[in-house]
């Protein structure tokens, strides 16, 4: 009998030990098994190094935004969960996501150990609500055999040389430049000219003279027959077209690298920055930040996962494969000696802006998604089509 207690008694203790540990709830859409993979590697470290807590991830596969904003319309939203930046403005106003400030300051965790591109996005009414796990974003990926066919030397550097590279491309009768009438892409070009969505007095100011120069070049070389639409080529997306060989450049993010690996595993491709326009470099920064639940029961625990996630040395694992760029400066030295191919997609960071629009972003994005394909499909013209954005951004957008 007394044996049989001795076996028994660690059994308990150890039953007991299990029960004390904290469980927090961290919610995602898993991209891709070898992400998953990763991340679960990530938080096995995490509760090495705090065995009090236990994470339980729980992957949303689809409709992950609906899901969310459900889950936390109805306060039973995970402690920890992904916040991508387009919608982030509305979910930030809602009053469901829990602001980090006093837990970054008791922490010693500053804004400047981020891009500030990056933490901007997560940034709403003087507090911060999300801290950036990863992020890309846009570079010129292009076919160096299709440039060396038409005696191409040297990547573009700003709109002048990208005219004339893609004229000489359609004259040496290589494939075109490919994109789409996307918002998510134009706006990168909006920038580039000294555009902007919303000037720092607090006004929408989408239709401009700097707008009109920008988006008359973007539509300009499809309506001069220099690029094609991704849809032109029977393609699925622009990454889609230069896997095929029927784009020689295309305007992607980081994520091209596992795409064309799995794709086509011999296509030969390099980056290089955007091209400047007349109002200096300009890229997107596409971004997904770490929030927590403003009705988290367990939010010193979430904290915790979230501080180490978005750490040095959670966010070093974390982007190890280099499926994504590390958010944190301090990382990008050893991030590019192990991607040196990468570095444009990371030199962006430097002046990315977010894929933000404010409250009401998401609405203003399906709004001047459809104003570009009426546009490309030659149903208005340029000027028509910035003043409907306009108009649109004044409806759906709300100003500080």
């Amino acid at each position: 009998m007394i044996l049989a207690l001795g076996v028994l008694i660690p059994s308990l203790a150890s039953s007991a030990a299990a029960q004390d540990r904290t469980v927090v709830r961290l919610a995602g859409p898993p991209s891709s098994p070898e992400e998953t993979r990763l991340l679960e590697e990530v938080l096995a470290d995490f509760e090495t190094q705090f065995p009090e807590i236990e994470v339980n991830f729980e992957p949303i596969p689809s409709e992950y935004g609906t899901k969310l904003q459900a889950d936390l319309a109805a306060g039973n939203a995970a402690d920890v969960f992904y916040l991508e930046v387009l919608p982030a403005p509305d979910l930030m106003a809602s009053g469901t996501i829990l602001a980090l400030d006093e837990y970054m300051e008791s922490s010693g965790v500053s804004t400047d150990e981020f891009y500030e591109g990056l933490i901007a996005g997560f940034q709403y009414d003087g507090s911060i609500y999300g801290l950036p796990k990863d992020f890309s974003t846009l570079a010129m990926v292009y076919d160096p055999d299709a440039f060396a066919a038409a005696e191409i030397e040297a990547a573009p550097t700003n709109w002048e040389e990208l005219r004339d590279v893609a004229q000489r491309l359609a004259d040496a009768g290589q494939p075109p430049i490919v994109y789409g009438p996307a918002f998510d892409r134009y706006i990168a070009f909006h920038y580039a000219g000294g555009a902007e969505v919303i000037s720092e007095g607090s006004e929408i100011v989408i239709d401009s003279p700097e707008a009109a120069e920008a988006l008359d070049f973007f539509y300009g070389m499809y309506e001069d027959g220099l690029v094609a639409t991704f849809s032109d080529v029977g393609a699925q997306w622009p990454g889609d077209a230069f896997a095929k060989g029927q784009a020689s450049i295309v305007f992607e993010g980081n994520w091209m690298f596992p795409f064309l690996e799995a794709n086509a595993p011999d296509k030969k491709f390099e980056i290089a920055e955007m091209p400047e326009g007349p109002g200096g470099p300009a890229t997107m920064a596409f971004t997904v930040a770490y929030a927590i639940a403003e009705n988290s029961e367990v939010p010193d625990e979430a904290w915790t996962l979230v501080q180490y996630l978005t750490g040095p040395e959670g966010m070093a694992t974390w982007t190890s494969l280099g499926l994504a760029m590390p958010a944190r400066p301090d990382l990008a030295e050893n991030w590019i000696a192990q991607f040196p191919e990468r570095g444009p997609f990371l030199a962006g960071g430097e002046y990315a802006r977010p894929w933000q629009l404010g409250p009401g972003g998401s609405r203003l994005n399906e709004e001047a998604n459809s104003q570009l394909q009426l546009l490309f499909a030659g149903e208005q013209d340029v000027a028509e089509t910035l003043a409907n954005m306009q108009a649109a951004a004044e409806e759906f957008i709300e100003l500080p």
